[in-house]
């Protein structure tokens, strides 16, 4: 056993090991010890009880034999070991070669990067080169085509026709004469202004002669002015380059124009004006044909008067619309031509308004075109163009207005006068969408004579309404008066007229007849001996003003509301009146009594007249029927307007039965109350059912 050990003495290497020193710590041999013991081959040796010398010793052995088939394994692969190293050398070889190459390669690119350099510096060299040419070309080209003149245009401004391309031949002249205008006085600047002064005075000479022929061809009988003015739109451009070079010319023409449109306009509207008025009804209302006018006078032929006779189917009336506002609806309609009727055989008569309208439509279309060729043609700014637009127009424009102060004077139409006025506000208000102000001063003026005059024909109308004596009035009775009536047809025309409250005129006229007409009803009620008969005419006449207004208008308006409310009124007032001669006593016993039953502070005290009560009962038992039957036949007798008649029955009988109601509820309060209770009462129900059986045979 001492070989081993001494074996394995060498195998552990302790060689010096002196374990008596001072020097060496043992402090972490514990340590060691367990992490030691912790090793998994020290594990498994332990746990297998194996001696650890043994064991190293067969681990020492396993790794000989290990090693020994090692060497034999390398000793085995030698040859291919030596062949890899062969092939190594030569790849080592091979690489060295593409080493070369690439170098070889780099600085044959960095030779190539020089030469790139180089072309580059030589093209931006030549960029710079190119670009100063061309600043050069665009100078000197820019200079020669403004200073040069074409023989195509020279040749175009001497002999070409006038028209849009004699435009543009003038556009370039323009630009040239800009052009030079623009340089440094030179010779060749000199030079070519000389050529281009001679141009402009040929162009300048052509267009004065082409403007004055179409200006002068107006003057021709049967010639197109908007023809003429169209051919003209085409060549604005060459009054525009009069206006810039020539300004002498310019104002020539453009007071040429002035003065031959001027004279065209008013010739051709006082001869329209004239060939129209004979187209006019020739009877028309005068200063006799008022509302206050008594029918049973002696009056001219031709009365406007609401006679049974049928007038002519031309002729229209003062106080009633018919089918006059249809002009409303024809504003753009064609204008009338006088000569054209008179050729078709027509004896064709209108009213002033229609003839109105068609002058002034003509007036409209020849102004706005006038306005807006001045805008286009002359170049002119909106201030500038209305003062050019009045030097045109102006003349045909006052003679129209001398026309129409001279014509209003003398009319006594009112509806005519507010139809002019509707149209004259429906062109207004067209002119305003298209933006053309010409004509505002002109409609201002015609209204401010068609309203005062207005005004002065209603308060004459209103002062013969006023001054009418109804005690002088021929064949008054309860109907409904013809004053009144055409009062009614003639608010309700101007209702229809003024629908939405446009003009404040016809409003403030309306509130003012309406007065006066109420006024006038209750004067001549006033001349019937009773009340009863005063209240039927009061009825009849309110019934039918109401009737005519809402048949001429569906909106509301203080007319209406005013007399409506008349209307009630008179009809309450009636409903008493029918009932005051068969139940009088009862009426007046029930509202002393109420007020009796009111005032009282013991109600037991107030005294009770049997005797009369039930006289009242037994009379009212006996004549409620016949009384109904009696009322019937008077009412139906008594008002023109059944339906009306109708409601005043109704409102008679709901009054009775109102009144015999409160009646019975006196008797059933003290002291009035019987235990008996009192002779010959009718049934409540009883009256309901019988008055409602006379409301369902009416209604």
């Amino acid at each position: 056993m001492a070989a081993p050990e001494a074996e394995l003495d060498l195998q552990l290497g302790l060689g010096e090991l002196d374990i008596t020193g001072t020097d060496h710590s043992f402090e972490d041999v514990d340590g060691h010890i367990q992490a030691n013991l912790e090793d998994e081959i020290v594990k498994e040796a332990l746990d297998k009880g194996l001696d650890l010398r043994v064991y190293s010793r067969q681990i020492e052995s396993q790794l000989h034999e290990i090693e020994r088939a090692s060497v034999h394994d390398y000793v085995q692969e030698s040859p291919h070991m030596a062949a890899l190293h062969g092939k190594i050398q030569s790849c080592d070889g091979v690489l060295e070669r593409m080493e070369e190459m690439l170098g070889q390669f780099q600085s044959d690119l960095g030779n190539i990067s020089g030469e790139i350099q180089s072309l580059q510096d030589q093209s931006l060299s030549m960029n710079i080169k190119l670009k100063n040419r061309k600043r050069v070309q665009a100078s000197l080209g820019d200079y020669v085509g403004g200073m040069s003149i074409s023989e195509s245009l020279a040749d175009t401004i001497h002999n070409g026709v006038i028209d849009e391309m004699y435009s543009d031949a003038l556009e370039q002249l323009d630009k040239k004469l800009a052009y030079v205008a623009g340089k440094e006085q030179s010779a060749s600047t000199e030079e070519v202004s000389a050529e281009l002064e001679v141009l402009t005075a040929k162009a300048s000479a052509r267009i004065r002669e082409f403007v004055l022929g179409k200006i002068y061809g107006v003057r021709k009988p049967m010639s197109n002015l908007q023809m003429q003015q169209n051919t003209l739109l085409k060549m604005s451009e060459a009054f525009r380059f009069l206006a810039k070079h020539n300004k002498q010319v310019a104002i020539e023409l453009r007071n040429e124009y002035v003065d031959t449109f001027s004279k065209v306009h008013a010739t051709y509207f006082k001869a329209y004006l004239g060939r129209l008025m004979k187209l006019e009804h020739e009877e028309i209302a005068d200063k006799d044909d008022m509302m206050g006018a008594d029918d049973g006078a002696n009056r001219k032929a031709s009365t406007w008067s609401f006679s049974s006779k049928p007038n002519l189917k031309s002729r229209t009336t003062v106080f009633t619309i018919g089918n006059r506002n249809g002009v409303l609806g024809e504003l753009e309609a064609p204008i009338l031509v006088p000569h054209a009727v008179k050729d078709a055989g027509k004896d064709t008569r209108h009213p002033y308004e229609r003839l109105f309208r068609s002058l002034q439509f003509a007036l409209l279309d020849t102004s706005s075109r006038e306005f807006l060729f001045s805008v286009e043609f002359f170049k002119i700014k909106e201030a500038a163009a209305l003062k050019f637009f009045r030097e045109v127009m102006g003349r045909a424009l006052i003679l129209v207005l001398k026309h129409e102060e001279a014509r209003v004077a003398t009319t006594f139409d009112s509806i005519g006068l507010v139809l002019c006025c509707r149209i004259i506000s429906e062109y207004q208000k067209s002119l305003v969408e298209k933006n053309i102000p010409c004509l505002n001063e002109f409609y201002t003026s015609l209204l401010g004579l068609f309203w005062p005059r207005f005004d002065v024909i209603i308060k004459m109308n209103r002062a013969s309404i006023e001054a009418v004596n109804p005690a002088a009035l021929t064949a008054v009775d309860t109907r409904p008066h013809y004053i009144v009536r055409r009062y009614a047809e003639f608010s309700g025309s101007l209702l229809s007229l003024n629908e939405g409250g446009r003009f404040e005129q016809v409003t403030a006229a309306l509130r003012s007849l309406r007065d006066e007409v109420a006024n006038f009803i209750m004067r001549v009620a006033a001349e019937f001996p009773n009340r009863r008969e005063q209240l039927i005419f009061l009825i009849n006449n309110y019934d039918m003003l109401l009737s005519v207004v809402n048949a001429s208008t569906t909106s509301k308006s203080e007319e209406v509301s005013e007399f409506q409310a008349m209307l009630r009124k008179s009809i309450e007032e009636y409903a008493e009146e029918c009932l005051s001669a068969p139940f009088g006593g009862l009426m007046s016993f029930v509202r002393t009594t109420e007020q009796k039953l009111a005032r009282a502070k013991n109600v037991s005290e107030i005294p009770v007249d049997e005797r009369h009560v039930e006289s009242l009962t037994y009379a009212f038992a006996k004549e409620w029927k016949p009384a109904i039957s009696a009322m019937q036949g008077d009412i139906m007798k008594s008002f023109t307007n059944f339906m009306n008649g109708t409601e005043i029955l109704q409102n008679a009988l709901s009054l009775m039965v109102g009144i015999y109601s409160r009646f019975l509820a006196i008797l059933k309060a003290p002291p009035f109350k019987r235990s008996s209770g009192w002779p010959d009462l009718i049934d409540l129900h009883q009256l309901r059912v019988e008055v409602k059986k006379y409301k369902s045979m009416l209604g």
